[in-house]
């Protein structure tokens, strides 16, 4: 068994089983791509394009990320970093008291786009459905199975994303192509009436001017 680190403010060793470190470009899980309207599945969407990029401690992006830095990252991206207060939480810990304190965490029931919180508060990932999340471990952001981390997994915090809905005009611009605007038509300009030749001078070629014929003078 492999042993990795978790990418958050504290280094925790895990282990992941041989199947449940996924590559960097998995299938969408069935559950998060059933709906592609919500903000679950935009905040998703974002942490997914961040896959394989590496980890460093305190890293809020774009290219480098710890834990806790890719969730805030990818909520505040979606427009949704109120929800997790991306402001002020700067830590998993953080964001784990602020929903325990709220009665918003739970070990059950969760939905794509809460959040998962391993070692009491020292790792912190996003639920992609299926049993998965995706979070930056010390090897980079990975998508893993939730119980497959030997730090203990201690709570889901439930942010609603699942069930709230992108805005109309986000949803229109992203599936329908625009109506091209109709181009007025030109009306052709009028043919101007053929005009007649105005009449030509002949060209008059002077006559070659004769030599000068030599006179004899006369004999004496």
């Amino acid at each position: 068994m492999r042993t990795l680190h978790l990418g958050a403010r504290a280094f925790i060793p895990v282990a992941l089983a041989g199947a449940a470190l996924f590559s960097l470009a998995p299938s969408t899980p069935a559950s998060a791509a059933g709906s592609t309207t919500t903000e679950a599945a935009q905040i998703i969407h974002i942490a997914r394009t961040k896959l394989g990029d590496r980890w460093r401690h305190g890293a809020t992006g774009p290219r480098t990320f710890d834990c806790s830095g890719l969730v805030r990252y990818a909520y505040t991206r979606a427009g949704d970093g109120k929800v997790i207060r991306a402001g002020s939480l700067a830590s998993a810990r953080a964001m784990y008291r602020y929903f325990r304190a709220h009665g918003k965490a739970s070990r059950t029931n969760p939905k794509i786009g809460d959040l998962v919180i391993w070692g009491g508060g020292t790792h912190v990932g996003i639920y992609i459905g299926n049993g998965k999340a995706i979070s930056t471990l010390t090897s980079g952001v990975r998508i893993h199975r939730v119980h497959a981390v030997r730090a203990r997994f201690t709570a889901y915090l439930h942010t609603g994303m699942s069930v709230q809905r992108l805005p109309a005009a986000v949803t229109i611009a992203s599936t329908t192509a625009p109506t091209p605007s109709p181009q007025p038509t030109a009306t052709p300009a009028p043919t101007p009436a053929p005009t007649a030749p105005a009449p030509t001078e002949p060209i008059v070629t002077p006559a070659p001017t004769p030599a000068p014929t030599e006179t004899t003078a006369p004999q004496p």
